[in-house]
């Protein structure tokens, strides 16, 4: 069984837009990352991906990027989730005024959670508006998925960072926090410092392939604990069979790597 927990895609009159949109910032930055995509950014692409790989499951992480996108993205989302139960949608949410009404709606149709992105959508991690976000999120038992570290939309401007993070878990308590890209891209070691131990804390291994070696990958996962990773590929940004290849060339117990792929994941979605 894996568990692939942080996917993206978008409905099919967008997709090809939003994948050229966000390669071409990529492009921009010039940061040396890959201009690379392994999906054409549709479900069904997404989908394909996941076969080909062996993925049984991949959670969907749409952003909201305006105001009046959540209603729309998150129709779609469902409408996909129902015709595929393989695909389990986080709620797309905006952090604006509106966030009481927005995140009560998402709980009683029974998300799982939401993804937060800090350069998309304009905040920082530990800006005051967002304790009371992160609270009712913890009230109502909404996973944040927060990106965490670079991003090549804000190269020069990281929206949260380990020390950010490690300021808002000193002020809320009962949320449950998924940090991508193993605590913050291109801040690993930053965040296995910081954050390490951190109760409510688990980290993703997206944009991990291609990246990391097999014993860097295993001190990371050291740090953090085997219990607080959840297998990741930021599909169409990576390929999961990579991903995957990755996990299973480390240096870990196949306890610690079932734990990694599957069982984190099924106990904190409460799935089985």
């Amino acid at each position: 069984m894996i568990i692939d927990f942080h996917t993206h895609a978008f409905p099919d009159a967008l997709a090809e837009r939003a994948m050229a949109g966000l390669v071409k910032s990529v492009h921009d930055a010039q940061m040396g990352f890959p201009e690379i995509m392994y999906a054409d950014g549709t479900a069904a692409g997404l989908v394909r991906r996941m076969e080909k790989a062996g993925v049984d499951r991949s959670v969907l992480l749409p952003v909201a990027t305006k105001p009046s996108q959540p209603d729309g993205i998150n129709k779609w989302a469902r409408e996909l989730s129902e015709n595929d139960p393989r695909i389990i949608p986080f709620g797309a949410f905006y952090p604006d005024e509106t966030f009481e009404e927005q995140l009560e709606i998402l709980a009683a149709k029974g998300y799982k959670g939401i993804k937060l992105h800090g350069d998309f959508q304009g905040f920082y991690a530990d800006d005051p508006r967002m304790i009371g976000i992160y609270r009712r999120c913890g009230e109502y038992g909404l996973i944040i998925v927060h990106h965490a570290g670079l991003d090549c939309v804000s190269p020069r401007d990281i929206h949260v960072t380990p020390e950010r993070m490690a300021r808002v878990l000193d002020r809320v308590t009962g949320v449950k926090f998924v940090l991508a890209h193993m605590g913050g891209n291109c801040l690993e070691d930053r965040a296995a410092e910081l954050l390490a131990g951190a109760e409510g804390l688990w980290v993703d291994t997206a944009y991990a392939a291609n990246r990391f070696t097999p014993e860097k990958m295993t001190e990371l996962i050291g740090k953090f604990g085997a219990d607080k990773v959840l297998f990741a590929s930021d599909s169409p940004w990576n390929d999961p069979a990579d991903d995957i290849s990755l996990i299973r060339e480390t240096f870990l117990s196949e306890e610690e790597k079932e734990c990694i792929f599957h069982k984190n994941a099924e106990k904190l979605l409460g799935i089985t």
